[in-house]
């Protein structure tokens, strides 16, 4: 008996671990997909300029510039303005464009960078200063980019061969840009399928159309400050139609592949005919042009 009683717990024992186990793996939660949205990044070299300066002397500005995401900047398609110097500093340029073209960064390759040279003698002009005098410089970029999202959907009304439920973007479905597609999904209503997608700024720039003019933008355009939180989109996905804005005079609301939309979520729909489900793909281009800002606080002392 005591045998048998034994063997009883210890079955019992094994029974409610597998349910346990098992129990583990059918709970299992989706996973979150991971945003790489690094794309042009910018330093100050290391005491160049220094924090504090002095009156009369002379010092260097240069900024490191590397871009680390996937998509080549052409020579010349990115601007550094240099601002913040008013009557602080003489001998500086406040405007420099790429020389190199600054390649994407892959697996197998280095991003491109370039070091920019804003000054190689900046001088504080003598003056006499009763106290330490504080001000900020700053560098803004501006560049062309764009990002490229790929995923599959499930087209029909889902038998087992796919899903129509669930997330459709996963970690790796972007390319690493600012832009970023947060979230692709599906719904069925009548004999449309509808794929909705959300496009979100994840950088801590600005994003403006591709045909924005850098120069006016830093000279506060008003024509070019309408271009803010717009981008130029292309959709590639058999037979589909998304709510977009022509991108053609005059630039009404129009349903194609190809267009304009604000940063925003979108949707594509798609008139089913199909008597069986399978899986398609379903590409998004993202084109636009982006900002950021480098600040660096300086100190000059007096002579």
């Amino acid at each position: 008996m005591r045998f048998n009683f034994f063997s009883i717990i210890v079955l019992s024992l094994l029974v409610l671990s597998l349910f346990v186990v098992s129990g583990q793996q059918g709970c299992k939660k989706e996973e979150k997909a991971v945003f790489n949205t690094t794309a042009l990044t910018m330093n100050f070299v290391a005491d160049a300029p220094p924090t504090q300066l002095v009156s009369g002397e002379s010092y260097p500005i240069y900024v490191d510039v590397k871009n680390e995401g996937g998509y080549d900047i052409a020579q010349g398609n990115a601007h550094f303005f240099l601002s913040g110097i008013g009557e602080n500093l003489e001998g500086v340029t406040l405007h420099l464009q790429n020389v190199n073209i600054l390649n994407k960064k892959t697996s197998v390759q280095e991003g491109g960078k370039e070091r920019l040279t804003f000054a190689s003698q900046a001088t504080p002009p003598i003056r006499n200063l009763p106290a330490e005098f504080n001000f900020t410089i700053r560098v803004d970029s501006c560049y062309k980019y764009a990002t490229l999202t790929q995923t599959s959907i499930c087209v029909g009304k889902g038998n087992g061969i796919c899903s129509i439920s669930g997330e459709k973007i996963v970690t790796g479905s972007n390319s690493n840009a600012p832009l970023q597609i947060t979230s692709l999904t599906e719904n069925i209503q009548g004999n449309k399928l509808y794929v909705t997608f959300t496009i979100e700024n994840k950088g801590s720039g600005q994003v403006y159309l591709p045909a924005l003019d850098c120069v006016k933008l830093q000279e506060q355009n008003l024509d070019e400050k309408l271009k803010q939180n717009q981008v130029e989109i292309s959709v590639k996905a058999e037979g589909f139609s998304c709510s977009l804005q022509s991108n053609q005079p005059p630039y009404g609301s129009v349903n194609a592949l190809n267009g304009i939309t604000s940063v925003r979520t979108v949707t594509c729909e798609k008139l089913l005919t199909e008597t069986s489900s399978y899986t398609a793909p379903f590409e998004i281009a993202l084109a636009y042009a982006y900002t950021e800002t480098l600040p660096k606080s300086i100190v000059i002392l007096p002579p």
